[in-house]
């Protein structure tokens, strides 16, 4: 009876909290409940999973949409669903006909054996209560579960259960994100692991955070020893290591045709960088990219003959294949897994298990170290903001390890503008810009070449790389050669406000740096994650108006601290002022508990901006 009262009370209190919590706050949509059963039976893997959907207005409506993933690896099936409102009266329930099947095919796939069952429920009133439940079974797996019981970064979940049983004597590892370690319970020949968790402060993104999904609740578990077209394990990396290895084996035989092409194009090269250089070449021309999520749930790639034959890959099987023909000329190259992606994601390298969405190719030679990514258009042995200064899985037999990706030096960053500005003070001044870009932007110039035609390249360069207030006229977007790894713009353009008259005098205004804007910290509640460095140099010629003399004193300022530097400097030059500024931000993970200092760091560098400007007087007033 004791018992019985305490869930009462349980019950009456998590009814009270709920309620306080809706009052407290006005969401589109609620994740109620949320309950996920998983066990095994008979080395079938079976989940059951229960979600109770709150909409509260027509905003939350597009949560009223339901997707359910599936593949011919992860079968689902018991479907069930329906509309209940307040006060427990179910209105609607689902129709097996209102169940859509189709492909998840994304927009740069050419393939995937991905699919999802679709419904979608609505009521005519708000609120109402989506409740629907599905079971889903694999009998190859890698994973037992990938829990993590969010329906939406912006839609709190208040309940979240997870329950494990499994064997006694099933071996399992597991890793746990923002949550409590399990309750355990041993039974007769079975273990039962139960997870709860809520949800309920709602994590906001704010200016270089971490990556969010990082900071949500979320449980894996793996089995040690799995088999998933072939047997493999979980005991270490090695041995992880080892099954991807032999997944991959007998992929690599080229055709006939394929060796002889590349025998003429390495026959006559005798350094083996050259070599290395000119097969990613030949990749690049002969090939493109497209995703093929399909053979052993997307981690097995296609055979080197079928790149041959098809001219086309994703970046395991493009890896694989430029993997092949450097062991054909006799040069070692790895296979190599990444987790890809801005900002970086850390691997837990205490939890081995398939954490990587990513493949690229590692070439160490004797007098040097190769980093090629197979689906890039790029320069050669430029691995970008994309992968750069992350753990990466060496796949190699019976010896896989991680090697850390070069991280983006300054230098390789380094974004330059030399702008020159005229002095007509009639109407607008004309102003001419040369920059000379690396890193990110040389990332994003390079694709907006390589993917859009000339009418879209110049609306892109107008509205979102031209500075507000400046009106496009031309412009050029040019590379030196293929391997270079920075790329250039140039633009005339007209502004107004650079040269403003008050009587007698005349203020050049400064073209300030394009800042990220951090939150006061008294509002920043996250870290800052700046994964490479910020690196930028303005030189800015202003042209003397005849007839005028500079009065301000020619101030240099300079600001020095741990998360970086700026550098102002003013010179006259034949008949111009001549204003160099610079700008370096390190990369680097810097705690709440340090936010002040480095907000300061940053606040000073606007204020330096702001003042950055000169004036002129008139010689004969």
């Amino acid at each position: 009876m004791i018992n019985v009262i305490k869930k009462i009370l349980i019950l009456i209190i998590n009814c009270i909290v709920y309620q306080g919590i809706i009052k407290a706050q006005n969401f589109d949509a609620e994740l109620v409940s949320q309950k996920t059963d998983i066990s095994l039976l008979n080395n079938k893997l079976i989940q059951n999973h229960y979600f109770e959907i709150r909409i509260n207005n027509r905003n939350g409506e597009k949560y009223a949409k339901i997707s359910i993933p599936y593949s011919k690896l992860n079968q689902v099936s018991k479907i069930e669903a329906y509309i209940q409102e307040d006060n427990g009266t179910i209105i609607r329930k689902l129709k097996k006909n209102e169940i859509i099947e189709r492909s998840s095919i994304s927009d740069y796939s050419f393939y995937e054996d991905d699919f999802v069952k679709e419904f979608t429920l609505k009521n005519n009133t708000y609120p109402y209560t989506i409740i629907y439940s599905y079971q889903s079974f694999q009998e190859e797996f890698l994973y037992l579960g990938y829990w993590s019981p969010i329906l939406d970064r912006k839609v709190p979940t208040y309940f979240a259960n997870l329950t494990v049983t499994l064997p006694k004597d099933y071996a399992i590892a597991y890793s746990l994100q923002q949550i409590d370690v399990p309750i355990i319970d041993i039974f007769e020949n079975q273990v039962h692991y139960t997870w709860k968790t809520q949800y309920t402060q709602i994590i906001e993104p704010e200016v270089y955070s971490p990556v969010l999904r990082d900071l949500l609740p979320m449980v894996t578990l793996v089995p040690k020893l799995f088999k998933f077209e072939l047997d493999g394990s979980f005991e270490s990396w090695q041995t992880y290591g080892d099954w991807q290895f032999k997944l991959m084996q007998e992929l690599d035989t080229l055709p006939d045709n394929e060796k002889n092409k590349i025998t003429a194009l390495t026959h006559s090269i005798k350094n083996e960088k050259e070599k290395v250089r000119a097969l990613y070449h030949y990749l690049q021309d002969a090939t493109r990219y497209i995703n093929i999520s399909i053979e052993t749930g997307g981690l097995k790639p296609h055979s080197a003959s079928y790149v041959s034959a098809n001219k086309y890959g994703d970046c395991k099987a493009l890896t694989n294949y430029l993997k092949s023909m450097l062991n054909f000329v006799g040069i070692q190259s790895y296979y190599t897994k990444i987790l890809a992606g801005d900002p970086i994601s850390m691997i837990d390298k205490s939890f081995p298990s398939q954490q990587f969405n990513h493949v690229i190719l590692y070439v160490p030679l004797k007098t040097d170290t190769i980093w090629l990514d197979c689906t890039s258009n790029g320069a050669f042995n430029y691995l970008g903001t994309f992968t750069q200064n992350r753990e990466a899985f060496v796949v190699d037999k019976n010896n896989s390890h991680f090697v850390h990706t070069p991280a983006l030096t300054p230098e390789a960053v380094h974004e330059k503008r030399t702008i020159s500005i005229s002095n007509d003070l009639s109407h607008k001044s004309k102003i001419n810009f040369k920059n000379e870009y690396k890193g990110e932007m040389y990332e994003q110039l390079l694709g907006l070449e390589q993917s859009f035609n000339e009418e879209g390249k110049a609306r892109i360069i107008r509205n979102h790389i031209v500075d507000k207030g400046f009106d496009l006229v031309d412009y050029q977007v040019f590379k030196t050669h293929r391997d270079s790894m920075k790329i250039h713009l140039s633009y005339n353009s007209y502004a107004q406000n650079i040269y403003n008259e008050y009587g007698n005098d005349i203020v050049l205004n400064n073209l300030p740096f394009s800042l990220p804007q951090f939150e006061k910290p008294t509002i920043r509640k996250l870290p800052v994650q700046i994964d490479y460095p910020i690196y930028k140099t303005d030189s800015i010629y202003y042209e003397l108006v005849p007839g005028y003399k500079l009065v301000s004193n020619l101030s240099n300022y300079s600001l020095s601290t741990s998360y970086g530097t700026y550098n102002l400097t003013f010179d006259i030059k034949n008949n111009n002022i001549l204003m160099v500024k610079s700008l370096l931000v390190h990369s680097g993970y810097y705690p709440v508990e340090t936010y002040p200092d480095f907000y300061k760091f940053m606040h000073d560098i606007d204020d330096l901006e702001r003042k950055a400007h000169l004036v002129l007087t008139k010689t004969n007033p």
